[in-house]
């Protein structure tokens, strides 16, 4: 309260000063009035003064810590496990199945009569009807050869018998040829002997067409005596087939 009073009559005593000064002024000039000053009130309750603010020195910008960009755990680039080439299982080669090659039919075989002849493949055979283990005649033909194979009871037959029966039976068949020896000689199948002669066949301008060999021999062991023929117009192959057929002979 001491305080407001005091403030109150400095207030009072400064308004006086200026109303004396004012009427102290000389000449014709009239002093401006002065602003009027406004009184505070006596009875209004003066203001409490406010301490003033703290001016906060300069706080600085927040410096930022220095975040180091993030530093990233280095990621090994993925080594891919070497993945082999797929090895392939070996797949084996079909084996094919055997084909089985065609077993060739073993070479005919003519047993029937109490001998035994082995013949060539393809060769045909033709069995007279009524042959006998005592007598017969078979016919065979292969290639371009013809062959007649025939048997008889030795009943005291010769060979050399034998071998001209026969050719004079096919000389007299063949009318229209000539027929003429061209060859004789021992004939050997197996164990036995027997006699072979060579012709020829002549037609009626003189030329060969073909010729033949006849042989005979007898089997003792079965008491019967053989006589086989072969024509053709080769005179090679005939050799050839003659000398076949007798080495697969066997009188059995």
């Amino acid at each position: 309260m001491g305080l407001l009073n005091n403030m109150r009559a400095i207030a009072f005593v400064t308004v006086v000063l200026l109303f004396a000064l004012t009427a102290c002024g000389g000449g014709s000039d009239v002093a401006s009035p002065l602003a009027s000053t406004a009184v505070p009130d006596a009875s209004a309750p003066l203001a409490t003064p406010v301490p003033p603010t703290a001016i906060p020195a300069a706080i600085p910008a927040a410096i930022p810590t220095a975040i180091p960009a993030a530093i990233p755990t280095a990621v090994p680039t993925a080594v891919p496990t070497a993945i082999p080439a797929a090895i392939p299982t070996a797949i084996p080669t079909a084996v094919p199945t055997a084909m089985p090659t065609a077993t060739p039919e073993p070479p005919p075989v003519l047993d029937e009569f109490g001998f035994v002849l082995g013949l060539d493949r393809g060769a045909d055979v033709t069995n007279l009807p009524g042959n006998t283990d005592a007598q017969g005649i078979v016919q065979l033909e292969y290639s371009g050869v013809n062959v007649i194979l025939s048997w008889v009871p030795v009943n005291g037959a010769t060979i050399e018998g034998l071998v001209t029966g026969t050719f004079a039976t096919l000389r007299n068949n063949q009318p229209d040829l000539t027929l003429d020896t061209v060859s004789e000689s021992e004939l050997r199948v197996g164990l036995e002997t027997g006699t072979i002669i060579g012709f020829k066949s002549v037609d009626g301008s003189g030329d060969v067409v073909g010729g033949g060999l006849i042989g005979a021999w007898n089997c003792v062991d079965q008491d019967t005596s053989f006589t086989i023929l072969v024509t053709g117009q080769d005179a090679s192959v005939v050799q050839l087939r003659l000398n076949r057929l007798v080495d697969n002979f066997d009188c059995a």
